[in-house]
Order: C-alpha cells, then structure tokens, then sequence
C-alpha cells in the first residue's frame, strides 16, 4: 500500500502519534539494558561482576545511551525520532558487543539477543528504508560481538543463518505492521472526511464550516481582508415537488461543483441549509467577491438537469476588524434576503440601511 509523498509523510506522522508515549518510555530502557546485559554476563563468565564494572566501555556507553534517550524524548519529527532510534540501538548493540570476552556463556546469552533485537524493534520504525538499515546495522553489531569474542567458525555460521532468518522475519513483521497501520490510517482519514464534509456535495458540513471559519477570523489582524457570501437557490423547492428529490440533489451536486471550482488557498465553501451555500473568501473585497459570484451565478443559471435549472441569490458582507463570524454571516444573511426580497437572481452588498 503506498501513498503520494504528501500522504506518506502525514501517516509517518499519525503512526508516531499513537505509539509516542510507549516509545518515550522503551528509549530509556537502552541504557538500564546495557547493564543488565553486563549483570547476566558476569553471571555466566568466571570473572565477578565488580571487574565487568571497571570496564570504561560499560559506562561509557551508558552515558551515552542515557544522553541519547533523554534527548529523543524531545523530538516531535517522526522521520527524526526513527533516525535517531537507529543509531541508539545499533551503539547499544555495539556497546554490548564491546564488553563480549571470550567464553561459551558470552556467547550463549549474545546470539539470541541480537536476533531478536530487530525482530522486536521493526514494527516501531515507520519506513521501509529504516528498518533495513535497522536490521543491517544490528546484525553488523553482532558480528563485531563475535569477533571481539574471538568465536569460532561454527559459531559464526549459525548466525550468519539465525541473522538471515531473523531479518526475513523482521522485515515480514514490519510489513504485515505496517500494512494494517496503513489501513486503519485510510479508515480513520476516511471518518474524519465524512465528519467534515456534506455527504451529497462534498463541500464543508455546516459544523465544519463554522469552525473553520472561526479559527480563520482568530488569525486576522487588522486591515486584513476577508469577505463572506451568502448563496440561495431561488425557487429551488419547485425542482423537489415537480422532478423529484432525485433531480433535486442532482442540481445541487451540480451547484456545488461549480462552488468546488472557485476553491483555493484561504477559501471556505460549505453548505449551511438544504438550499443555501456560504463562502469566506481571505484577502478579498466586497467588489471583488460580487465579480466573483456574478460569474458564478450565471454559471449556475446556465446548468440544467433533464428540464429543470435554477438561478441564485447572493448577499456579500465584508469583515469589519473586531467582529465574530456569527455577525459577519448574520449581515450576509441580512443582504441575501433583500435579494430574494426585491427579485431574486440578483447580488447584495451589505449597507448599512439593510439592517432595519
């Protein structure tokens, strides 16, 4: 399942989200796993744990495991956060790797660890990429702990064929992880659209609009411009009672196409009626916005379902610093109906007069 580049990025991001509050915490176990990791060794090697200890590897490593950990804490980037998760694991590896010595149990307690590594880590990293890199990374680690272990050549083939094994199932696991992430991303994507959208016209539900178009008022200052129109199908409940409900949402589905085509940046379209639009145009005059609706108006008196159109009536209010959406609309409103009430098919500008 693969997404545009701009989808791709928003779901890294989402995936992040769910899981970032687990994740901040497993970081902080790389540095305590580095010791328990020591503690288990001297366990299994003769020599005691107090000269495992006196080894500058270990708290070195620790350090710097627990620096790293406490940074990554931090980061909200969800590409950031997996980069950065590579290269902590693969140093935790290598610091494990670092304070291996030669022994049967050394290697008793090195093998598992570093299959299984990747194998519980790939469902965590977002990417393909990362994961692999990953994977190579860990398993180059585990190759250094043989090495320093001074391990022989059936030690090193048994993991050359554990890590073979190991990343085909890493990489197994993160795809089927990452495949069911993506499919619940589109359904969730999907339940968000239809919260927020009109079912029949896909322009913003009235809900949404408001709220849209309130936090697009919080962010104007003054002498910013914004204008706000008021869209009503004249006559329209004629197309319901003599063509039918089906022509009726037809009609609309039209009308709102041709609303559709006017989007753009900083522009609100929603539908707030059974028959009524409204828009919020950012950065725009009164003047300009009536140009704007004239030439949509005649693109809407000029569409046709089987024999039945349809004109529209347009009041225009332009933003006064200071006022809320609610006003801001109320005055389109206010302009609207003394379209309809001097003739309809016709296009108001908010004037002062209109509000008694």
């Amino acid at each position: 399942m693969v997404f545009p580049p701009e989808r791709e990025a928003a779901y890294v991001q989402r995936m992040f989200g769910w899981q970032r509050v687990r994740l901040r915490r497993l970081v902080l176990l790389a540095p305590l796993l580095l010791l328990i990791f020591v503690a288990v060794e001297a366990l299994l090697m003769p020599a005691p744990l107090s000269e495992w200890l006196r080894d500058p590897v270990v708290w070195a490593g620790f350090v710097i495991l627990l620096a790293i950990a406490l940074w990554m804490r931090g980061i909200e980037s969800a590409d950031l956060f997996a980069w950065v998760g590579v290269g902590l694991q693969t140093l935790f590896l290598v610091a494990c790797a670092l304070t291996t010595r030669p022994g049967h149990g050394g290697l008793a307690l090195l093998l598992p660890m570093f299959i299984a590594t990747p194998l519980v880590t790939a469902p965590f990293f977002a990417r393909t990429r990362t994961v692999v890199i990953a994977i190579v990374s860990a398993y180059a680690a585990g190759a250094l702990a043989l090495w320093h272990s001074s391990a022989g050549s059936t030690v090193w083939l048994a993991y050359g064929i554990q890590a073979l094994a190991g990343g085909i199932t890493a990489m197994a696991m993160h795809g089927t992880v990452d495949y069911s992430r993506r499919a619940y991303f589109l359904a969730e994507e999907e339940l968000a659209q239809r919260a927020r959208l009109d079912a029949l016209t896909s322009v913003l539900n009235r809900r949404h609009f408001i709220e849209m178009g309130e936090a697009a008022l919080a962010r104007l200052h003054p002498g910013d411009l914004l204008t706000a129109c008021f869209i009503d199908l004249d006559h329209f409940k004629r197309v319901n009672d003599e063509g039918g409900h089906r022509l009726g949402d037809q009609l609309l589905s039209a009308v709102a196409q041709c609303l559709l085509d006017l989007e753009g940046p900083g522009r609100l379209i929603g539908r707030v009626g059974g028959e009524e639009f409204a828009m919020l145009l950012s950065g725009m005059r009164a003047a300009d916005a009536e140009q704007i609706t004239k030439d949509l108006c005649a693109r809407i008196a000029g569409l046709k379902v089987e024999d039945f159109s349809c004109t529209a009536s347009v009041g225009i209010a332009e933003w006064h610093h200071g006022e809320s959406l609610s006003d801001l609309l109320h005055r389109a409103d206010l302009a609207l109906l003394h379209a309809k009430r001097t003739g309809r098919n016709r296009i108001v500008r908010w004037q002062e007069h209109l509000a008694a």
